[in-house]
């Protein structure tokens, strides 16, 4: 004997939606470096010539004592590698402290159609 199928009785197999990412990971380095003189003016030019726009500084000491001042350097887009090789070619005198390498997450931008 024949039994007709109706819907509650057929499995339906679900689809997961397909997700498109929204982010994307880029690399991200922190680093603390100290270089010669007391005005932050000199040391900000050099270290954005050195590593470009995708940066932020942040004054973490300023030593009257030894003429000397620390920043802490955030950097997206690079590599420690790259950052580490970048600066000891730009500056001359600097000490290079601790770092961090990870990475963060940045919104995909769409392209508009």
């Amino acid at each position: 004997m024949l039994t007709s199928a109706t819907s509650s009785d057929t499995p339906i197999a679900h689809i997961a939606p397909i997700r498109r990412a929204t982010h994307t990971s880029v690399p991200l380095v922190v680093i603390d470096v100290t270089v010669p003189g007391t005005s932050s003016a000199e040391g900000r030019r050099t270290l954005h010539a050195a590593l470009g726009d995708d940066l932020r500084l942040y004054i973490v000491t300023v030593d009257r004592r030894r003429e000397c001042m620390t920043f802490r350097v955030e950097v997206t887009s690079h590599t420690l590698d790259d950052v580490i090789g970048l600066l000891i070619g730009a500056l001359d005198r600097a000490t290079l402290g601790h770092a961090q390498a990870g990475t963060l997450r940045r919104p995909r931008h769409r392209a508009m159609t």
